[in-house]
């Protein structure tokens, strides 16, 4: 009997390439009262998610043996620290008295969205990480946070809910506003009050 050669073809994919930027990572204590919201920590800069583990790696005499054996997944943050943004010292506090933090990476893409009703969905990735070790760099510059989250277990998919109110709001620094509306340089602004028209 002849073998009959198998070509099974090829695939490819021509989608556009991800922006970092539209990967966000959300941070909540696991302290904080059920229905509390998830954080978006101020001024992110990157986030790094590895997804390892060890492999049992043994040679016998028949060949090597490579087994999957641990998970090990981990999420590295940097971010500019702002004063008012809780994140550094919900890291600082979960370090120091032993507890662990939620952290979501989500992808923020319209082309992945999916509706809910008055909200959509995105994909994104979930765990509970134990703070390795918290970073705050002082130098000449802004100050900068470092912090690593060891994954419990292992990285879980799902979805992260999100109207257009809170995309909007999370991707603006500030909104439009028209002359004498506030006082202050941004960050610190008081809201004049509106004089009603005579």
């Amino acid at each position: 009997m002849v073998d009959t050669p198998i070509n099974n073809g090829v695939e490819t994919h021509t989608g556009k390439a991800l922006l970092a930027k539209k990967v966000w990572y959300f941070i909540q204590p696991t302290s904080l009262p059920v229905g509390s919201k998830a954080i978006l920590p101020a001024y992110q800069t990157e986030g790094d998610t590895t997804v390892g583990g060890d492999s049992v790696d043994e040679q016998t005499k028949q060949g090597r043996i490579v087994m999957p054996s641990t998970n090990e997944d981990s999420v590295e943050l940097t971010q500019y620290f702002s004063p008012g943004d809780p994140t550094a010292d919900y890291l600082v506090k979960a370090k120091h008295e032993g507890h662990q933090v939620k952290v979501w990476r989500v992808t923020v893409d319209e082309a992945l969205a999916e509706d809910e009703g008055d909200y959509k969905v995105y994909p994104a990735m979930f765990g509970y990480g134990v703070p390795d070790e918290v970073e705050l760099s002082d130098g000449d510059d802004l100050v900068e946070a470092n912090y690593t989250l060891n994954i419990l277990d292992k990285l879980k998919d799902g979805t992260f809910p999100l109207t257009d109110a809170d995309i909007k709001a999370l991707e603006q620094i500030y909104e439009y506003e028209r002359p004498g509306e506030t006082t202050g340089d941004f960050g610190g602004q008081a809201k004049t009050p509106v004089a009603p028209k005579a």
